[in-house]
């Protein structure tokens, strides 16, 4: 059995900027994705999106080789094709587009 991997966890933070250099001076990590609204924090093992909270509620996204089976497809701005659904508890989980095979 081949365990799911994790894509990304979104969060939402106040300044954009301000963020970015915090996790780049307390944690090893490259930037991989920069805007004023939206960042991608590349680590060892997954991706750290930070957004302004205006623009997106924090969710967990899941690489998943059938994405498309549970609903339709969009471009999301770090340019994955994903979407969303929501755990029992009502929790965003994003599907990404698995296209490493």
């Amino acid at each position: 059995m081949t365990l799911s991997s994790i894509n990304h966890v979104t969060i939402c933070v106040s300044n954009i900027e301000q963020s970015v250099n915090w996790y780049q001076t307390s944690f090893t990590c490259e930037l991989i994705k920069y805007e004023p609204t939206f960042a991608v924090l590349q680590f060892a093992n997954m991706n750290l999106v930070l957004s302004l909270p205006s623009l997106e509620r924090p969710h967990i996204g899941f690489n998943k080789e059938n994405a498309d089976s549970f609903g339709e497809l969009k471009q999301m701005r770090d340019g994955s094709l994903g979407t969303y659904i929501a755990d029992p508890t009502g929790n965003i989980v994003e599907l990404v587009k698995d296209i490493t095979e």
